[in-house]
């Protein structure tokens, strides 16, 4: 056999491999106060194997009798448990086919309620929905939100693979805090602002003259762009106020163009700060979907939120605390006797 026909038998093994893995399910849980949501992603294809019957792929939501008898297929085989044995109330709710996935997967909400008195962060999970009936199918079991635990939906958690029949695994998400969800939401917020683009670019050509003239000039700009992109978060991210991406860009674009015109022949000398906060408006209609997309609701929602922003303040603070850096230390140098011998 040929080096070059054993490569390409290599490659097809790879890619089958990976194909197959792709085609495992996931089971995406995300903890609340008194309960626990999961989301059930199952290839369609397994599923309708182990179900006994076929599937449509319409990615209309699924009713009716079908939406009945999955949800009976799939509450016999979820099975959470307190250590002491007592079973937890599950409700299948939503069902969907999503088409945008290859292999198409069917993804399913499921309520999981503890009994009274127990904890809703300690739990034993049985499950082995398809695994019962195709031994070998692969479940990955991730966190994907978890305030309390510091998990955001922006990066789930890997707990454990179930690639067994009658896979049962422990969940114990005791340990924690407010603060850790409150900390994770910071670093989004500051990885976001370090990533902002245009609207950092804003920001600097803002700064820039501004620093020239006063550092506190500087500093009532950084506040008022603040200011506007916490109000703008608050207002976006619950899906109050929402303006559409291609608006936004052109906005910004806009700005852009007036804050460096204003930077060579002052435009709106003296409102500065009323510039900044609309500019600061702008990112945060642009960021409000990353918060919103943490699926995050009440009270945490509102820290996520308050945490974001501080996140982005801080790393455009550093950014602010480097222009005016530059402007000490060239302003310095022009008034240094070399240079004014010249």
């Amino acid at each position: 056999m040929s080096i070059l026909l054993r490569l390409v038998l290599a490659w097809l093994a790879l890619a089958w491999s990976g194909s197959a893995a792709a085609a495992d399910s996931e089971v995406l849980l995300e903890f609340r106060e008194d309960a626990v949501l999961a989301e059930l992603r199952l290839p369609l294809r397994d599923l309708a194997a182990a179900f006994g019957r076929p599937l449509p792929a319409s990615p209309l939501p699924v009713r009716g009798r079908l939406h009945a008898e999955l949800a009976r297929y799939l509450g016999a085989h979820i099975v959470p448990v307190t250590d002491d044995g007592r079973r937890w109330w599950v409700e299948l709710a939503d069902m969907r086919v999503a088409v945008d996935a290859e292999p198409r997967i069917l993804v399913a909400h499921a309520l999981l309620v503890p009994p009274a008195g127990a904890s809703a962060r300690r739990f034993v999970l049985d499950y082995d929905a398809i695994a019962r009936e195709l031994p070998g199918h692969a479940t990955r079991l991730a966190v994907r939100s978890d305030w309390h635990g510091g998990v955001l939906a922006s990066g789930p958690a890997t707990i454990a693979l179930l690639d067994a029949p009658r896979g049962r695994v422990a969940v114990d998400r005791a340990d924690g805090g407010a603060w850790r969800g409150w900390l994770a939401a910071c670093r989004l917020g500051l990885r976001h602002a370090a990533d902002a683009g245009r609207y950092l670019l804003l920001l600097l050509v803002l700064a820039l003259p501004a620093a020239m003239r006063s550092p506190v000039l500087l500093a009532r700009i950084g506040a008022a762009f603040a200011l506007g992109q916490t109000l703008a978060l608050l207002a976006g991210a619950p899906g109050w106020f929402r303006v559409p991406a291609g608006t936004l860009d052109a906005l910004a674009a806009g700005a852009l163009v007036l804050a460096a015109a204003h930077a060579v022949r002052p435009l709106f000398g003296g409102r500065e700060t009323w510039y900044a906060t609309g500019c600061g408006l702008l990112y945060g209609l642009a960021a409000a979907g990353t918060v919103g997309a943490l699926d995050l609701d009440g009270w945490q929602l509102a820290a996520a939120i308050l945490a974001f922003a501080a996140g982005c303040a801080l790393g455009q603070a550093a950014m602010l605390g480097g222009v005016l850096y530059v402007a000490v230390a060239a302003g310095t140098y022009m008034r240094s006797p070399l240079i004014r011998r010249r």
